[in-house]
């Protein structure tokens, strides 16, 4: 098991990071969402009148749960430190340009900005549709309002029959 991160370990890697660069972050609230599955962190704000105001760092909770090594939860808070870093220095969205790729490499990150490592699968609860003469699977939803809906208003194909809904984990 790796290294199971909290908010005041990520505090302290921003306010290291912070002092290294010339440029405190202190003053962003620092997040942890249980939420995000596709994007492991992101650096939030509003631009407001041609300024960037900075709102938050948020972090997924998966990133910090021990499941990912060391060097990859500090290379994404580092890649958030640079979000930081090169839009609120220069009061303008730079995304992933040549700029913030110049930032990452002085924070001696990589400039890729994809999260490249394997996701864990995690099962939720959902709703798998079924023909109610032939028992085949018409469809999976995960929200009970659409479920209703199809329920309410279609057939299913095989048979043009009404459609069932059975709670399963997918």
């Amino acid at each position: 098991m790796n290294k199971v991160w909290n908010i005041e370990d990520v505090r302290k890697l921003l306010g290291e990071t912070g002092e290294k660069m010339g440029f405190d972050c202190a003053f962003v609230p620092v997040e942890i969402s249980s939420r995000m599955e596709k994007t492991m962190g992101s650096f939030l704000f509003r631009e407001k009148e041609g300024n960037i105001i900075p709102h938050a760092f948020r972090f997924a909770q998966v990133l910090l749960s021990g499941y990912y090594h060391e060097s990859v939860v500090r290379n994404v808070i580092l890649h958030e430190y640079a979000h930081f870093y090169a839009n609120v220095k220069d009061n303008r969205n730079h995304k992933h340009d040549a700029y913030f790729k110049k930032v990452c490499e002085d924070l001696g990150i990589p400039t890729h900005t994809y999260f490249k490592e394997l996701l864990p699968r995690t099962k939720k609860n959902g709703y798998i549709l079924v023909c109610s003469k032939c028992g085949s699977r018409v469809a999976a939803r995960r929200k009970v309002d659409s479920v209703n809906m199809i329920l309410r208003s279609k057939v299913s194909g095989c048979c043009h029959a009404k459609i069932r809904a059975k709670k399963a984990v997918f």
